[in-house]
């Protein structure tokens, strides 16, 4: 049964369309590993949507001029297991796998704790869950 729900769900996006999702994760994962933040602020939606806490609903918004400091301390947050944190676990990310497929549709995706949209024809960063390992 869940195989036919997550079949179900691959098929929403066209295969141009994962390719071209795929395409935008190559270039998104790239400015990742090399901390490049002016490449990524260019694939991010302004103001980006962000969640810090997984106990509190509030969300915060982050402008490009301070997206920067973020993305930096988002990338040092601590994850569980061997990676250490999200930049180490990122790094592990560099393909997308058959679960991250089966949540691309035409017009959004997940991947990890971002959220993407098409904006204006283009894949856009537009939500963060920047929580790290709360317990």
């Amino acid at each position: 049964m869940c195989l036919l729900l997550l079949g179900g769900k691959a098929q929403r996006a066209s295969a141009p369309e994962v390719k071209e999702f795929e395409i935008f994760w190559k270039k998104l994962y790239t400015a990742i590993v090399k901390k490049d933040y002016q490449a990524l602020s260019q694939c991010t939606e302004f103001p980006l949507v962000v969640k810090k806490s997984l106990t509190d609903t509030a969300v915060q918004t982050i402008g490009r001029e301070e997206f920067s400091a973020f993305f930096n301390a988002y990338l040092e947050l601590p994850v569980s297991g061997e990676f250490g944190n999200k930049y180490g676990l990122l790094r592990a990310r560099k393909t997308l796998n058959d679960d991250d497929m089966s949540l691309v549709t035409e017009e959004s995706a997940s991947v990890e704790d971002f959220e993407f949209q098409k904006v204006d024809g283009r894949w856009k960063l537009v939500y963060v869950y920047a929580t790290g390992d709360e317990e």
